[in-house]
């Protein structure tokens, strides 16, 4: 028995030293790898088995021995963007990527309104997609979507159902409507291969995307709060599965569509601070402190009610975080959003929008306008709210002519509708009502669905909502 038993071991043994080289599920044919820098490439093989790669468009040889783990990982120089290239890995039997391309890697995250897919929800259509879809055949935008999974554990692998794919009109259908029109629109600019990673899940908490010990940075009760919350809302769940599996993929930045399922989990408050934790751990991960991150505001939706505030003050958060972390920006939707449904059909403008801010802050494009009107500072004379904007071009009203989504109270915290004029020569609105003589307070699209707002820049770019006062009692 004792010898059958060391004959077993002795075979197994045998069969792990000669087992074949492994890669995992983010690295394949139709990949794009990230242009004119060391790229990842990693995996597994046999201990102490010596792998080598080589890469096609340079013919250069990199050789690394697995580790005692089995584990190894190696970073290959890539060209400026072009393709289609060959990557052969070897430990004595090869594997071959075909199809590579060398260009831009994106990956996109969130909850629902970045899971939507082109081809929109059941009754809940994206404006544009037949022609998106129809159009969509494109070798050069590659497209790679993490299987949705739960883990108590960070895992070093991910699941996918498809692997990397060309943009077809079927691969387009499935494919996050935001990070594809983002993608779509960078290519039209940039002209060179696009890659994006779609990693997301509806309706999840942000705490489900850190570890818990960034979460805990934040509140220290991660795990008495996770007993009020099942998969995959449970604190690192998400990016235990499907983050961390991803962090070795050299990438150039990052977009997110997240914040609906924060807005009544009782701490909306403190969402900003774990935005920020999230993108410095993001960050930490990729070992890039500089990796762009573009987000969307949250849209306009009914929640408690229409007139209630939960949208705005959760926006408040996100303007609060783009202040604190360098190198992002966020997308405004102020007039996107049809309230009654909490995923907007108006996809596309959200994907240029997100795309405007790459173009222009990470890829230096001059003659864009990316970011929205914000609020800046407001003086109080002659029965008037001075409001001043920071703005790219102009301020100016929709094609309407009249500026509307203004409201304005005095001592009495009374909000009532108010007028306003555009102050020609500055990015200033005169904001006023006979109602209210003596002003103390404005507000603009401060509603989880302002009736109308018609507040943009030269660039068709909507103003952000605002408030200048802080009050919790407000009518």
């Amino acid at each position: 028995m004792k010898k059958i038993l060391f004959l077993s071991l002795s075979l197994l043994t045998a069969a792990g030293m000669s087992a074949k080289v492994t890669l995992p599920s983010v690295l394949g044919s139709n990949m794009v790898l990230q242009q004119q820098c060391n790229a990842n490439l990693w995996g597994k093989a046999a201990p102490s088995k010596k792998v080598t790669v080589t890469t096609s468009w340079d013919n250069r040889k990199y050789t690394v021995q697995a580790a005692a783990d089995s584990t190894w990982k190696t970073a290959v120089a890539t060209p400026a963007a072009g393709g289609p290239y060959s990557i052969r890995i070897s430990d004595g039997e090869a594997i071959v990527l075909d199809n590579v391309m060398i260009g831009e890697v994106w990956i996109c995250s969130g909850q629902s309104n970045m899971q939507m897919p082109v081809m929109g929800f059941p009754g809940q259509p994206v404006v544009g997609s037949n022609e998106a879809i129809l159009n969509g055949t494109n070798s050069d935008i590659r497209m790679f979507v993490v299987r949705r999974e739960v883990s108590d554990r960070p895992l070093d692998d991910c699941n996918t159902d498809t692997g990397w794919q060309e943009a077809t009109t079927e691969s387009v259908a499935g494919f996050t409507a935001v990070g594809y029109f983002f993608g779509l629109n960078l290519y039209k600019v940039l002209g060179i291969p696009i890659g994006l990673i779609e990693t997301d899940w509806g309706g999840t908490r942000i705490e489900t995307w850190m570890d818990m010990e960034t979460a805990q940075k934040v509140e220290q009760n991660q795990v008495e709060k996770d007993k009020n919350h099942q998969a995959p809302n449970k604190t690192a769940q998400l990016y235990n599965a499907m983050i961390h599996p991803l962090v070795n993929y050299t990438a150039q930045g990052f977009i997110w569509y997240q914040g609906e399922s924060n807005i009544h989990t009782g701490n909306a408050h403190l969402y900003s601070q774990y935005m920020q934790q999230l993108v410095s751990l993001w960050r930490n991960e990729w070992g890039n402190q500089q990796m762009p991150f573009y987000y969307v505001q949250i849209a306009p939706f009914v929640y408690e009610g229409d007139d209630k505030t939960s949208v705005p003050l959760i926006v408040e958060q996100q303007l609060a975080a783009m202040d604190k972390i360098p190198y992002s920006g966020m997308a405004s939707t102020t007039d996107i959003g049809s309230g009654p449904c909490i995923h907007p059909s108006q996809k596309i403008p959200v994907g240029e929008r997100l795309a405007l801010l790459a173009l222009s802050k990470t890829y230096g494009k001059k003659g864009l306008i990316c970011e929205s009107p914000r609020f800046e500072s407001v003086r109080f004379e002659d029965g008037k709210a001075i409001v001043r904007f920071k703005t790219e071009g102009t301020l100016g009203p929709d094609y309407s002519g009249r500026i509307k989504g203004f409201e304005i109270a005095g001592a009495d915290k009374i909000f009532v509708p108010a007028r306003a004029e555009y102050i020609v020569g500055q990015p200033e609105i005169a904001v006023s009502s006979t109602i209210v003589e003596n002003p103390v307070a404005v507000r603009y699209a401060f509603r989880n669905v302002p009736d109308q707002t018609t507040l943009y820049n030269t660039g068709g770019l909507p103003a952000f909502p605002f408030r200048t006062d802080d009050w919790n009692d407000a009518q």
